[in-house]
C-alpha cells in the first residue's frame, strides 16, 4: 500500500497512535520482579541502671522483641510475576501465608531461604502474614504488605 493511501485510509494514524501508546513511558508492561525479604527480629534490652519502658499492660518492661519482614512493604504492577526469596535469620521457624494470591502456607526454618512465585493479578494492598507471630504476646504482629498498582 502506498504512503498516500495509508494517510487517506487513516491506517497510518492508527499505526502511529498504537506505537506511541506502546512506547510511552506511562505504558507499564508486565514483567518479573524479585525481592529479597528477611524474616528477622529487632529487640531492645535495658542496660544495667537504665530505666525500662511501658509495656502493653502499662507496666515497666526491660526487654522488647518484635518480629518483622524487611522490607515490610513492596510495590508491584498488576500483571507482574512476583518472586519473593524469604530468608529466615531469626526465630526457629516462621509459617508464612499470602492468601490473596493463593500462596499456600509455607514453613521456613532459621537459616533457610524459600522462594515463592505468583502473578499479581489484582490491584490493592495485600498482607504477607507470619502465623507464628500474630499478636504482641507472640512478638508480633508480623505482617508485610504487597501493594499492587492497577493499570
Amino acid at each position: 500500500m502506498k504512503f498516500s493511501k495509508l494517510v487517506r485510509s487513516g491506517l497510518l494514524g492508527i499505526i502511529v497512535v498504537s506505537l506511541l501508546v506502546v512506547w510511552s513511558p506511562g505504558f507499564a508492561q508486565a514483567k518479573t520482579v524479585e525481592f529479597q525479604i528477611v524474616l528477622g527480629e529487632w529487640s531492645w534490652k535495658a542496660k544495667p541502671g537504665e530505666a525500662g519502658v511501658p509495656g502493653l499492660d502499662g507496666k515497666e518492661v526491660r526487654k522488647i522483641e518484635h518480629y518483622v519482614f524487611d522490607p515490610g512493604f513492596i510495590v508491584v504492577n498488576k500483571g507482574d510475576d512476583v518472586v519473593l526469596h524469604l530468608h529466615d535469620v531469626k526465630g526457629s521457624k516462621h509459617q508464612i501465608e499470602i492468601k490473596a494470591f493463593g500462596v499456600p502456607e509455607l514453613l521456613i526454618k532459621r537459616g533457610e531461604v524459600k522462594t515463592v512465585k505468583f502473578k499479581a493479578n489484582k490491584a490493592g494492598t495485600f498482607e504477607i502474614i507470619c502465623k507464628n507471630h500474630v499478636d504482641a504476646k507472640k512478638e508480633g504482629p508480623m505482617i508485610g504488605y504487597i501493594h499492587v498498582l492497577g493499570r
